[in-house]
């Protein structure tokens, strides 16, 4: 486990849950996104999964999202949960994690401490109301165009910030 996941994930989850990077999306989130975007997960970049511990001592993903270094700003994008396996979850294991904001909230504040060293900005795209929510919860802000998004995690000149949603902004939806 990565030193960072131990200074997000909350102490009293750490004993069923955690986050890790993984270098192949395929192997344990496939399935997952494959369900939830009728498509296989990206290739490249940085693969994001939040686990749980079964009472068997199984761990089945229960969550997925991707991270891609894009110069000098990190796209976030392709985050999933899944539904059945968090139904099948402990009750008390259920309500600790969306005590902590949930599994989306957790990954983004993993990527957020994981990758800072490595941007100027976090950008994501959202239309979901729901993801929105979360979204919005953990740090990020709207920014022009509609349904894009930024974490601005350093101190940047507005010139520097508008040059980076522009530049964002012209790949369309990520």
């Amino acid at each position: 486990m990565h030193s960072d996941a131990i200074s997000i994930v909350p102490e009293h989850l750490r004993s069923f849950f955690t986050i890790t990077e993984v270098d192949n999306a395929e192997l344990p989130a496939g399935a997952l996104f494959q369900r939830k975007f009728g498509s296989p997960p990206p290739t490249e970049g940085h693969h994001l999964v939040a686990l749980h511990r079964a009472e068997d001592g199984g761990l089945r993903v229960a969550g997925y999202s991707h991270a891609r270094e894009f110069g000098d700003v990190c796209l976030i994008g392709g985050a999933c949960t899944d539904g059945a396996v968090m139904r099948a979850l402990p009750p008390e294991h259920a309500a600790a994690i969306r005590a902590a904001g949930g599994v989306w909230y957790l990954l983004i504040k993993y990527m957020f401490a994981r990758y800072a060293d490595r941007c100027a900005a976090f950008f994501g795209y959202c239309g979901d109301p729901r993801a929105l929510e979360v979204d919005l919860a953990a740090g990020f802000v709207p920014v022009a165009p509609q349904f894009l998004l930024a974490h601005w995690h350093r101190e940047l000149p507005e010139i520097v910030r508008r040059a980076l949603i522009a530049k964002v902004a012209a790949l369309g939806p990520f």
